[in-house]
């Protein structure tokens, strides 16, 4: 998963403008400590998540949700056309003072599939729009096998045998295999995960009845019921231009600070 602040590529709202974090991609083993990467350059600012992901490691996304839920930050389900220099290129933006991307978020035709809604979940806001997508099914998990070949030292005493020592010489891949059928104790990880995040836990069953290779879309319904969402609304909630001109401006509505110019008076 790729992550990067965006600042509205809207000029109009100038001084004070929406930021937002993007995050795009499969979620990974190493996808956590992205995400506390750019939580710390974010600082003290309190910018919501817009996010779009095909899923992937659900210990992972649940790592994550607890980073941002702890920081009490809202998530949208929508993607990010970048202004100009993007994450995926080799450029560094250099548009804003603060250095974040340009860009305008979009909701239509986005999607947060498999793993994915365990972020969405986090959120104290929660936002998908008619037009995006949120799927569950079945986890799937991975189990890799090894073969380890041990040696063993021991001596004959009084006709039984006392092991010395035992070392580990060899290991070799013996194979993986998958499994959907989840374990009672990693069903009441996920059920603990959902009640702490303020989800309806029977979402677990609801992604268990749907097998791995299926796909089921939430309708905005569903995402009520299982309280996936806390509102109506998209993207555009939490990252329009509009949302600054409120009296009362989110915490994401960033006034850049304007560079100070010295004038020195010289008489000669």
């Amino acid at each position: 998963m790729r992550f990067a602040i965006v600042r509205t590529a809207v000029p109009t709202c100038e001084p004070g403008c929406p930021e937002w974090i993007s995050a795009s991609g499969t979620i990974l083993g190493d996808t956590p400590a992205k995400l506390r990467k750019i939580l710390k350059v974010m600082g003290k600012r309190h910018l919501p998540i817009i996010m779009e992901s095909n899923g992937g490691n659900v210990d992972a996304a649940m790592e994550m949700g607890r980073m941002i839920r702890k920081r009490g930050l809202d998530v949208a389900v929508g993607n990010t056309r970048f202004d100009g220099c993007s994450p995926d290129q080799k450029c560094k933006p250099d548009r804003y003072a603060d250095g974040a991307y340009a860009g305008l978020p979009y909701p239509a035709g986005t999607y947060c599939l498999s793993a994915c809604p365990y972020i969405l979940a986090a959120g104290e806001k929660r936002f998908v729009g008619p037009w995006a997508l949120v799927g569950v099914h079945q986890i799937t998990q991975v189990y890799t096998q090894t073969r380890i070949t041990y040696e063993t030292r021991y001596r004959m005493v009084n006709g039984r045998k006392k092991i010395l020592d035992k070392r580990i010489i060899g290991r070799k891949p013996a194979g993986s295999y998958e499994r959907t059928d989840l374990s009672k104790g990693y069903r009441k990880k996920l059920l603990t995960y959902f009640t702490e995040m303020g989800v309806d836990p029977a979402l677990v069953d609801r992604m268990l009845a749907i097998p791995a290779k299926d796909i089921s879309v939430l309708t905005q319904d569903e995402l009520v019921q299982y309280k996936l969402v806390t509102g109506a609304g998209d993207v555009g909630d939490l990252t329009a231009t509009r949302i600054c001109e409120q009296e009362t401006k989110p915490a994401n509505c960033v006034e850049l600070k304007q560079p100070v110019t010295k004038v020195v008076s010289r008489v000669d």
